[in-house]
C-alpha cells in the first residue's frame, strides 16, 4: 500500500497486476480526524505499474479538490 497526503486527506493506493501485464490502482481517500473513508476502484489499466499509480494519485487529488 502506497501512501501520500494531500490538502489534510490521506491517499492510500493499492496496485493490482493484470492479465496480460496491465496493472490497475485503487485508492482509498481517508479525511481525518474522523478517519472517513471512500474507496475508488481503478477502472483504467495500464502497461507498467509507475503509470497506474500516477494515474490513481491524480485522479485522487482531482477527486479531492472536487470534495473541498
Amino acid at each position: 500500500m502506497i501512501q501520500a497526503i494531500y490538502k489534510g486527506t490521506e491517499i492510500e493506493m493499492e496496485l493490482h497486476q493484470q492479465t496480460q501485464e496491465r496493472w490497475i490502482c485503487d485508492y482509498t481517500l481517508v479525511k481525518h480526524p474522523e478517519r472517513t473513508r471512500t474507496f475508488h476502484h481503478g477502472d483504467k489499466e495500464f502497461p507498467t505499474m509507475d503509470l497506474a499509480r500516477d494515474y490513481a494519485l491524480q485522479e485522487a487529488r482531482d477527486a479531492i479538490d472536487h470534495i473541498a
